[in-house]
């Protein structure tokens, strides 16, 4: 009799388990029908919406609530590692980006130096173009590296910044260093010219100068970069969109301020925040490389210098930097 009982429970019991076996069995059917219900669904979504923008005008495909939380998190991140830009500085380049975005989304993004938020402006540009130059090849290397399909350029700056003051009095006695002209040809001092040709031959939206580095009389300064920057944007060639938008990072520093304020001009200032210039250039009649080897003064009003820029020691600038404005 204990033989069977047992049998009779072995019997008893064995349904019960075949049972819980099936619903299982049942129960992971149904996550996976779930999951591939829900998979081409997405799918679905997303070739309707990749047909869409094909087919019709859109705004930038970047959503709006995604950029401000980018631009939020880069901040923080800059701000706990005590360097780089604001929020409010973030915000300005990102919303001149988006304004003028137009049906593919995304504009032509010139960056002078990589930074902490480089990888933040080629997602707010997303899908246009961003490309980045630097004086550092083993930073170029490397960011290249981690991030493949980035476009980015590595430049030798020849002059320092206790170059500054002598460079700019160089300039105003060189047709070379005229306003309007294609600067793959140019022999001023302070033009670019050692980049790839499309660089000279691309409309460039929007313009932001953080680099190279400043901080010493030994240091490339943003001299050239600042130069350039402006005939680029006044060699536009005449289409849509005339205006250059060109950022001044750390403008509270004589190099900076002084280079701004007598290549992008004064009249030309939308804007500071913070550290942050905002300018907006227009091109000049003639542009696309060309224009009239007399003139070569950039603004109405432009800074005199009586005396040359002292060298930055220590990462700060003295007073007024050496430099006086009559």
């Amino acid at each position: 009799m204990k033989s069977n009982t047992n049998t009779k429970v072995i019997v008893f019991h064995h349904p019960s388990i075949a049972s819980k076996s099936a619903a299982i069995h049942h129960h992971h059917r149904l996550w996976f029908i779930f999951f591939l219900s829900l998979f081409t669904l997405v799918f679905s979504f997303t070739l309707f919406t990749s047909s869409l923008h094909s087919s019709s005008v859109v705004s930038p495909s970047f959503p709006p609530p995604i950029s401000a939380a980018l631009l939020q998190y880069v901040s923080s991140a800059s701000a706990a590692a005590n360097s780089s830009m604001s929020l409010s500085e973030l915000s300005a380049v990102s919303t001149a980006i988006r304004s003028l975005s137009g049906v593919d989304g995304g504009v032509n993004l010139l960056v002078f130096g990589l930074t902490h938020e480089s990888l933040l402006w080629r997602s707010i540009n997303f899908p246009g173009r961003t490309v980045f130059v630097d004086d550092s090849s083993y930073a170029v290397s490397k960011f290249e590296q981690t991030n493949p399909g980035v476009e980015a350029y590595d430049i030798v700056f020849s002059s320092r910044v206790s170059q500054a003051g002598e460079l700019l009095r160089y300039y105003r006695t060189r047709h070379d260093c005229r306003p309007v002209q294609n600067l793959l040809f140019s022999d001023c001092e302070l033009a670019i010219n050692d980049l790839p040709n499309f660089f000279y031959d691309t409309d460039w939206d929007v313009i932001l100068v953080d680099g190279p580095s400043g901080f010493s009389g030994e240091s490339p300064g943003r001299m050239s970069a600042i130069f350039t920057s402006a005939v680029l944007a006044r060699s536009k060639r005449e289409g849509k969109n005339k205006k250059t938008d060109v950022f001044v990072h750390e403008f509270g520093r004589t190099v900076e301020r002084v280079y701004s304020e007598e290549f992008l001009c004064e009249e030309n200032l939308v804007e500071v925040v913070g550290e942050l210039a905002h300018f907006s250039v227009e091109a000049e009649a003639g542009g696309g490389g060309t224009g009239s080897p007399e003139i070569i003064r950039f603004c109405r009003n432009s800074t005199r210098l009586s005396e040359p820029f002292a060298p930055v020691i220590g990462g700060e600038d003295d007073e007024d930097g050496g430099v006086n404005a009559d």
